[in-house]
């Protein structure tokens, strides 16, 4: 029987690799301006969510209370069993197939929801930032008419150091 067991520097790389991609996310969130409709009120917390076996939740959890555009941020970790949360502001979509990207991109696509996701083609399956891991460092896609969809505005700033991404498919659990 073959097994691998990873050794201390993999789990160290790995845990680098996730605390880099949350820092990108909140640096993200800071270019984006999300309609006021996608909150129930003016002083509620902007909502990052992510279900509870996500790779990223370690990491993510450091951002809880940091700010953005005078908002704190408040992680919510979800059960895979439960339906996707749409009163978030930004989802987290792990690369994996437990939850198909399609099928949490499909419960979100009417609301004002920045998708974030793992993967070179995240973006053009719908989602609005795609992470990328390119010769150790990580790129992002944005795919900017799926964010307009949505009623999501994003900076030009952003937008000038990203890979612009211009489709959005009708359905988007059907792309494989």
């Amino acid at each position: 029987m073959l097994s691998w067991r990873p050794d201390a520097s993999f789990a160290d790389t790995s845990v680098s690799e996730s605390a880099v991609k949350a820092a990108i996310i909140f640096k993200i969130a800071k270019f984006v301006t999300w309609p006021d409709s996608a909150f129930a009120a003016s002083d509620e917390p902007l909502s990052v969510c992510m279900s509870s076996d996500s790779p990223m939740a370690e990491a993510m959890s450091a951002l809880q209370g940091r700010s953005v555009r005078g908002r704190p941020i408040s992680i919510r970790k979800f059960d895979r069993s439960e339906s996707i949360p749409t009163d978030c502001q930004i989802l987290y979509v792990p690369e994996n197939g437990t939850n198909p990207a399609g099928a949490v991109l499909d419960s979100v696509a009417q609301a004002p929801v920045l998708t974030v996701g793992d993967g070179d083609r995240f973006a053009e399956r719908g989602g609005i930032v795609a992470l990328s891991i390119e010769r150790s460092r990580v790129r992002f896609a944005i795919n900017l008419k799926a964010s307009e969809k949505v009623g999501l505005e994003i900076s030009a700033q952003l937008l000038q150091v990203a890979r612009i991404v211009s489709t959005v498919p009708d359905s988007i659990q059907d792309q494989p």
